[in-house]
Parts: C-alpha cells; sequence; structure tokens
C-alpha cells in the first residue's frame, strides 16, 4: 500500500471538479482554521476553511457532507455484494495517469462465471453497469468491471478534528423562533424571526396567494392538479422562494432523517423532509420535500419521476407494513408517489410536520436500508407499478370524491339560503 494512502483518514469531494479524494485533516490557529490535505498532493493543493467563512448552518452541514469514510475495494471474490440500488464510488480515467472516484448508482449487474489468474487467485469477469451521480458523467449509463468500483462505507465515523472544527462553528449560531439559524453576530434589523403557525393563522388578508404549478410527472394526466384541497396550499406573505415537492404512498414507518439520508446519498441533494400525521386507518402516509435552489429541485424531481425506476419504501413498523394474505405475513413496499409539486415565498414550516435533521451530523447511517431503487425489467419493478398505478386510481377517486362533498356542500347552502 501506498505511504500517502496508509496516512488518509477519510475521503473529500472536492470543490474544483467534484472527485472524492483520500485525505487527511489537521487543526491550526487554535481551531479556528481546517486545512484538507489530499494525499498523494502536494501542499499547494491543501484546502483551507476558516470557521469565519461558514456564514450559516446549512453551510456547517455543506461542508461535513463532503466528507466520509474510506470507500473500500470491491475485491474479485466480493463481487456479489455490490446489487442493484447500491451507491458505489466507481473509478473514471480521464487520461492513463488521471483517474478519479465519482459516486454512482448501480443500474444492473452481468454476471459471469469467474475465471483463475495464475496462482490459483480468483478473477471477476462480471460486468456493472453504472448511472454517474456527479462528475463529467454525470447522468449517463456507463458499463465498468469489479476493480474500479469501491463500496461506500454506511458507517459515518466523523474524524475528531473535524468534529472539533464543525462544533465550533455551530458555537457562532443561535436557535430562533425560526428553525433557521442565524449569527450571533448578525444585528442587522433586516433579521425577523418568522412567525409561528398560530401567528400565521391569525394574520390579516394582506397577503399573496400561494403560486402553485401543476404536476409536470409522468402521473400529471392521471392526478392532475388538486391545489384547492392541498394542505399546502395557504396564504403567506412575501419572502425568497423554496420549491416544494409533496410525496404520497409513504411507509408509515419512514422517518424524516430515513428518507433525508437516502435522497441525499441518491443524488447529493440536502432536502428538509417533514412527515405528516394520518389517521390510524391509513396504510401509508405523506410527506414534503423543501428546497431552496431550483436546480437542485429540477434534479431531485428528474431522480423520483424517473420512467427507468420506481423508489420503494418499507422502512419501518412491522404492525404497518406487514400484511396477512393467505394467512402469511408479507412484507409491504410502498411505492413512492409525487402528486405535486409548487413554489413559495416565505414558507410556512408545518407545525404539524416532524423536520428533518439540518445536519446530519449525528444521524446513525444505513437507516435508510428500507427505502430501495426498483429498476425497469425486474419483477421487483412490475410488481411496483401495479402497486403504484393502484394508489394514483385511489389518489384521482378520492379527488373526485372531494369534488362532489364540495359541490354537495355547495349546492345545500344554496338551498339553506332560499329558505
Amino acid at each position: 500500500m501506498s505511504s500517502w494512502l496508509e496516512e488518509a483518514e477519510m475521503e473529500y469531494r472536492a470543490d474544483l471538479d467534484d472527485a472524492w479524494y483520500s485525505v487527511r485533516v489537521a487543526a491550526e490557529e487554535n481551531g479556528d482554521v481546517l486545512r484538507v490535505k489530499f494525499c498523494g498532493f502536494s501542499e499547494e493543493y491543501d484546502k483551507v476553511v476558516r470557521v469565519s467563512e461558514l456564514k450559516s448552518k446549512r453551510d456547517i452541514h455543506n461542508l461535513s457532507e463532503r466528507f466520509r469514510p474510506m470507500s473500500v475495494q470491491v475485491q474479485d471474490s466480493d463481487c456479489s455484494k455490490v446489487s442493484v440500488g447500491d451507491i458505489v464510488c466507481a473509478s473514471f480515467a480521464f487520461r492513463e495517469d488521471d483517474v478519479r472516484f465519482y459516486d454512482a448508482l448501480v443500474d444492473g449487474v452481468e454476471n459471469h462465471a469467474h475465471a483463475r489468474k495464475e496462482g490459483g487467485e480468483e478473477e471477476c469477469l462480471c460486468n456493472f453497469f453504472l448511472i454517474w451521480m456527479h462528475g463529467p458523467n454525470a447522468e449517463n449509463l456507463t458499463s465498468t468491471t469489479v476493480e474500479n468500483i469501491c463500496q461506500v462505507q454506511s458507517c459515518k465515523q466523523i474524524d475528531p478534528k473535524l468534529d472539533c472544527f464543525l462544533k465550533r462553528a455551530g458555537e457562532r449560531f443561535v436557535m430562533t423562533s425560526d428553525p433557521d439559524l442565524i449569527s450571533k453576530g448578525d444585528s442587522s434589523p433586516n433579521v425577523k424571526p418568522k412567525r409561528s403557525f398560530l401567528q400565521f393563522a391569525n394574520q390579516d388578508t394582506r397577503c399573496a396567494k400561494r403560486s402553485v404549478s401543476k404536476i409536470c410527472s409522468s402521473e400529471a394526466d392521471r392526478i392532475g392538479s388538486h391545489s384547492d384541497s392541498s394542505i399546502l396550499d395557504m396564504d403567506f406573505g412575501g419572502g425568497g422562494n423554496e420549491y416544494v415537492i409533496l410525496l404520497e404512498n409513504l411507509d408509515k414507518g419512514s422517518s424524516p432523517s430515513m428518507i433525508a439520508e437516502f435522497i441525499q446519498r441518491a443524488t447529493s441533494v440536502s432536502p428538509e423532509v417533514y412527515i405528516f400525521p394520518n389517521i390510524s386507518s391509513e396504510k401509508s402516509t405523506r410527506g414534503v420535500l423543501s428546497l431552496g435552489s431550483k436546480k437542485e429541485f429540477q434534479k431531485l424531481t428528474d431522480f423520483l419521476d424517473s420512467p427507468k425506476h420506481i423508489i420503494m419504501s418499507s422502512g419501518g413498523s412491522v404492525l404497518y407494513t406487514m400484511l396477512q394474505i393467505n394467512k402469511c405475513p408479507v412484507l409491504v413496499k410502498w411505492p413512492w408517489v409525487i402528486v405535486e409539486k409548487m413554489t413559495r415565498h416565505n414558507p410556512l414550516r408545518a407545525s404539524t410536520g416532524i423536520q428533518s435533521q439540518r445536519t446530519l451530523q449525528n444521524m446513525s447511517f444505513g437507516s435508510s436500508k428500507g427505502i430501495k431503487v426498483v429498476h425497469v425489467g425486474t419483477e421487483e419493478h412490475k410488481m411496483a407499478k401495479l402497486l403504484k398505478d393502484l394508489f394514483v386510481e385511489f389518489f384521482n377517486h378520492q379527488k373526485r370524491l372531494h369534488e362532489k362533498l364540495d359541490l354537495d356542500v355547495e349546492n345545500i347552502l344554496q338551498l339553506h339560503q332560499a329558505l
């Protein structure tokens, strides 16, 4: 093993080329500076981060997400551990002497009988089809072999020096009544804490109506827009844009952190996640994904709405996910369905929802294992498609019932006024 690799403590996703590198970190200037040293490179390539450069909790979170434990090279004899739907770290060769690593989604595996090298060592001849998540091949499908694949480690072990720096940076911020965090040193009169749910409910009528866009997904024509009855179709004041995705048919055992981790791993996008309460008779639940960037919003909707796969969840309670079929327990997986997308101004952080953690530093990684990407052409996808179509049909029926209820109420009121 190279001496520089022995020095590596973790991986870091570089700002310049978005590739993963083996690094070690050092604290300087009494902990106010973090130096990221790229193993195998000279000091001129060091990345220096100062506490003062991190202007918000989101900046701290984004920095922490650029670090992770060292990925492990897949050995020929362990190729069966790489499965469709896995997120792996794979090498991409710009030139023979310029190989960089990027994350990719395993879209397919072509299995072949293994051979034996001279000396009896096992040689994997399988092909792996990858959809690249970032880098020069982002969203492209390519094939590779096992020697170019590393397994991303699910255990989030943060380096003590990095942890100390992040905590030091976090000490500059205080919690206000708003879930957003502001710096202790920010005394600008323009910074106002957002109002509570009750304050919004009691505000006067001088407010702007939500602008709700119709669904652009594959379900658009079948589900349509139900903005009039949406829990998110409310009146709010002005402000910056927030991009919102309303999801239905989530597993009842799903948690905000579970969904946030899955999305972050699959797309490198970190939305705020809310799970809404529901009545006991419902077998699934609903949630909201909130983003502040239009580019990330488009990237996430493209992933969730891709015709190449369906997202399934069976993340939690056996009480809700086990149904009796022929008196045998069957684990039910719920296909996610986007029912609405919208853009809002100065958005309300729904008080009835459970917000995902803004930083994932304390998250137990691997918690998203109940969420899975199932791909076109597999038996699992056929089942997922049937379940998804069934839910869409149910949702449309429910929408028509709401419309009929509105009409019946209007008729009763008109009849009462005529008396």
